[in-house]
């Protein structure tokens, strides 16, 4: 009898305990219950209970890194500081501090250049890289993660010179369990332990989905420049003059230059109007592009202007780096 109701003791704790994990149950939570047993002797119940089993959930190690640019991420040839994104997440159950490398994958068939790694920071939180607020990262003293927290990471790196247009380089990212690491264990397997060595006081066990997690993400260099300058014409009032009243008519010049070597595909430009300036003759307007009159009604040429939003749109498609620059002439009205 008094066998049983260990063993049952054991498996009631045992459910608990995986029904309570969940994000994780916490490493140094302490799971205790007891089973009871009643019969009947004589016409009366009796009731017994099991000794309490008790056991002390170990912190189980997980990590991943994911990278946060959407796609590749444009660089000049050479740059310095050139940065990477990646959200740094601790699916483990304990309070655990990882430590972070970054290696450039060049010199392959898909990778023509090595990216030289530099520095890594820690986001401070608005998403912004800014080197002078964001705190270098430490890997001598690096940052403890709770479980379930991400923290985001700029991961920044060098770019030689010399090289050509759309070239591209990947940097791997990775993210290893301190506490594995000052035990000597770079490479465990799932089930490894570091005695005493997680949240209080219990031992780290490697997890299966790994103690240490990595991700990629790639560099292309862009040889091309594309700068946007923004002039005013003239100015035309009601009196004959160039006092800038409402009423008067401001014409404003748009010079677009692509300059380095290649391509810009899909260049397209947008002017956003202040609620003071609107396009004269709205849809009806004329927006002139390199000389030639198009009207600013959407759908029939490359120049539109949509008067809900009061922007000016102009596509200008593939533009070769060198060749004469774009000019986008249109006249506003103000309020």
């Amino acid at each position: 009898m008094n066998k049983l109701i260990s063993w049952t003791s054991v498996f009631l704790a045992s459910l608990f305990a995986m029904q309570s994990y969940g994000a994780g149950t916490g490493a140094g939570t302490t799971i205790s219950n007891t089973a009871s047993v009643s019969y009947e002797v004589g016409g009366a119940t009796v009731n017994a209970d099991s000794d309490p089993v008790t056991i002390t959930v170990q912190e189980l190690i997980n990590v991943t890194i994911i990278s946060q640019d959407s796609g590749n991420v444009s660089v000049s040839s050479p740059e310095t500081g050139a940065k990477l994104k990646f959200q740094v997440t601790n699916t483990g159950n304990g309070d655990e501090a990882f430590i972070f490398n970054q290696v450039g994958l060049g010199n392959t068939a898909a990778n023509r250049f090595e990216a030289i790694p530099s520095k890594i920071y820690i986001d401070d939180g608005d998403g912004v890289f800014d080197p002078s607020i964001d705190v270098e990262y430490d890997n001598s003293a690096p940052t403890s993660i709770a479980p379930d927290d991400s923290i985001t990471i700029w991961v920044t790196s060098d770019i030689p010179d010399s090289l050509n247009n759309n070239d591209t380089s990947q940097v791997q990212v990775s993210a290893s369990s301190k506490t594995f690491s000052d035990d000597g264990q770079d490479s465990p397997n799932a089930g490894d332990v570091v005695t005493g060595g997680g949240t209080s006081s219990t031992d780290a066990v490697y997890g299966s989905a790994a103690a240490n997690a990595d991700d990629t993400a790639t560099f292309v260099v862009s040889a091309i420049e594309v700068s946007i300058v923004k002039g005013i014409i003239s100015i035309t009032d009601q009196f004959g003059t160039s006092q800038p009243v409402p009423g008067a008519e401001v014409v404003y010049s748009l010079t677009v230059t692509v300059t380095g070597t290649g391509d810009a595909e899909s260049v397209t430009v947008t002017d956003s109007l202040p609620d003071e300036l609107r396009l004269k003759d709205s849809a009806a307007g004329i927006i002139t592009v390199d000389g030639v009159d198009l009207t600013a009604v959407g759908n029939d040429d490359d120049a539109t202007y949509d008067a809900n939003t009061n922007t000016v749109t102009v596509v200008l498609g593939t533009v070769t780096a060198g060749s004469a620059d774009s000019i986008i002439s249109f006249t506003t009205e103000i309020q």
